[in-house]
């Protein structure tokens, strides 16, 4: 026949492991709160080029060159004029 011992810990030692496990935690969550951090850092949009702008315009130009054929023809050509004033490089 075999005997187990059960120990207790004191009181006394119960508020140390509950403020450690307590920082512990604090810790873990700052670790994760950083980590992400910089893992899914978000950029601030570059500018678009006046070339990217000038094609954005004649895309809208397209999708209206079916239904209404003048007014799509005035935005190819402000896209065309938004090109040679603003010196598409």
């Amino acid at each position: 026949m075999t005997t187990n011992t059960l120990q207790l810990t004191s009181p006394t030692t119960a508020p140390a492991v509950n403020s450690a496990l307590r920082e512990l935690a604090t810790a873990a969550a700052n670790l994760v709160a950083a980590v992400s951090s910089s893992l899914f850092k978000k950029s601030a949009p570059r500018a678009l080029t006046v070339f990217e702008e000038a094609e954005q315009v004649r895309m809208l130009a397209e999708s209206y060159a079916d239904s209404d054929r003048g007014f799509a023809a005035d935005l190819f050509a402000a896209a065309d004029r938004h090109e040679i004033q603003h010196g598409a490089k």
